[in-house]
């Protein structure tokens, strides 16, 4: 059950500290605001630590198999289109969800159906030429023959140079309602978290996955990719294959989002409309095949993959990138430049 307390806390941690993995890329491509993106340095960097020392140790082991870099490729762009139109990555949409945002639910539901379809023979046949480019998944250490250690402290000089430079920019305080409630329910439910301190505690939460998995016999780290098409197969068939080590995590980020939400009184229904509700389940059912082809979510690719210096979740990064620019320059930017257009 150590998977469904991770999710508890991954849950929580994640609504409360508002952490949008899709938003940060977003934001860095619009206003320049790179504070999400080293936010998600901080996770890599603090899991990769702990992860070698923890391989050191005896106590986690790194996943093996082909490294699939076609559909890499081919599903980080789906996979960044996909977010760009629900406004969210998978696990944001799941935690969304548990608020109350209708939007966030379609999303979630077709990134579970697709998740599924995927997954199996029809699904694999259709992308089998995608699958099938393939090399041995070596990770980038091995690739140019250095110690892990050397990749982890180059990591760590970067994500501590940049979180320096950050901090020591000159900002502007937030204007903030007077508090309703004190001490330790004031911290845990009203106050405003920093995105970096919500970094580290979620670094710390992705580093204690790889043990706890591997005593349950699973080997990796955070992921919901693969549990949520096993969802799907509860649902429609009946199959249990869902209540493993990744399914009890699921389960608890949704429940841990919902604990979250009602104790900061934001458990809301609230519906985008109609529009936006087609986008979300259209980029729902990409950011499923996407995941599906890369072998992994923003989650379990951009977070945990990277840790290990893994090519498929280094190479994910660019191509999510790409394909949730793409979304913003279309949905927002040329729009705004056709209204400043019409106003001049």
């Amino acid at each position: 059950m150590t998977g469904l307390f991770l999710g508890l806390l991954l849950g929580f941690v994640m609504q409360r500290g508002r952490f949008c993995m899709a938003g940060g890329l977003r934001d860095l491509y619009l206003f320049r605001d790179s504070r999400m993106t080293i936010a998600m340095l901080i996770i890599i960097t603090l899991q990769s630590i702990g992860l070698f020392i923890l391989i050191d140790l005896g106590w986690a082991k790194l996943p093996s198999g082909d490294f699939r870099w076609l559909a890499t490729l081919v599903g980080g762009l789906m996979f960044g289109i996909g977010m760009g139109l629900a406004s969210s990555c998978s696990t944001g949409a799941y935690y969304r969800a548990a608020e109350g945002l209708i939007g966030s639910m379609v999303a979630v539901l077709g990134f579970v159906i697709s998740s599924w379809f995927i997954r199996q023979p029809n699904g694999k046949q259709i992308f089998a030429p995608i699958n099938a480019p393939s090399l041995p998944d070596a990770p980038l250490t091995q690739t140019f023959n250095i110690s892990p250690w050397i990749a982890v402290s180059v990591l760590t000089i970067t994500t501590l140079f940049l979180v320096y430079r950050h901090l020591n920019k000159k900002s502007y305080p937030i204007p903030q309602l007077q508090p309703r409630k004190q001490g330790i329910s004031h911290l845990l439910f009203e106050a405003r978290w920093h995105p970096f301190v919500t970094a580290t505690i979620i670094g710390i939460i992705a580093l204690l996955a790889w043990p706890s998995s591997l005593l349950s016999g699973r080997v990796g780290g955070l992921g919901i990719s693969g549990p949520s098409a096993q969802l799907f197969s509860l649902i429609t068939e009946g199959k249990t294959g869902f209540f493993g080590w990744a399914g009890y995590l699921l389960i608890g980020i949704f429940v841990g989002a919902l604990i979250a939400a009602w104790g900061s009184q934001e458990l809301r229904v609230r519906s985008p409309g109609w529009k936006a509700l087609v986008k979300s389940l259209f980029g729902g059912l990409l950011m499923g095949i996407g995941s599906g082809l890369a072998g992994g979510c923003m989650l379990g690719n951009t977070v945990v993959n990277t840790a290990w210096f893994s090519w498929q979740g280094w190479l994910f990064i660019p191509c999510i990138l790409v394909g949730s620019w793409l979304v913003s320059y279309f949905t927002i930017i040329i729009p705004n430049q056709s209204i400043k257009k019409s106003e001049a």
